[in-house]
């Protein structure tokens, strides 16, 4: 197997084995914060875009507008998002992360965040770019996808029949 072949080999394990291990550490912290895996991925939304409304929560998570009501009423209760007024649209109210939510996941991340940051000496800042331009394209190929299946029915023997 030519050099250029092995390493794309060992990019696509390494990334499936990173992926697998996100999933896990999603999870067990969904677990420890007591939430679903879709309630994180609102709560990880609105710590890195800031407030925002349900309407582009529910677009960003591929979600009903009626399930991200549900979703923000679960986070809530437990404390971790209020519901705060648009200060720029008179009605439109925003999902904001409490400042307890930012302490527990301040909490739970500091060790990993230090960890990952101290790895990046490993790394010329060449190579940096070149994982940041990967894991970018990465990204918008996955989202493109995501968006190409929730717009295909699925057909053929497999496809879910309704009743």
């Amino acid at each position: 197997m030519p050099a250029r072949e092995a390493l794309a080999t060992a990019l696509g394990a390494a990334m499936a084995d990173l992926q697998a291990a996100i999933d896990a550490d999603d999870q067990a912290l969904a677990d420890h914060l007591g939430v679903h895996r879709t309630d994180l991925r609102c709560l990880d939304l609105v710590f890195r875009h800031g407030p925002l409304p349900a309407g582009r929560l529910a677009r960003l998570l591929g979600l009903t507008p009626g399930s991200v009501t549900a979703l923000v009423d679960r986070l809530i209760k437990a404390d971790y998002v209020r519901r705060a007024p648009d200060p720029t649209h008179g009605r439109r109210v925003l999902i904001v992360p409490t400042d307890r939510a930012a302490r527990v996941v301040t909490e739970l991340l500091r060790e990993r965040l230090a960890e990952a940051h101290a790895d990046l000496v490993h790394f010329s800042d060449a190579e940096l770019d070149a994982i940041v331009r990967f894991l970018r394209s990465a990204t918008e190929r996955h989202e493109r996808s995501a968006a190409h299946l929730r717009g295909t029915a699925i057909t053929g023997p497999s496809a879910p029949t309704s009743r």
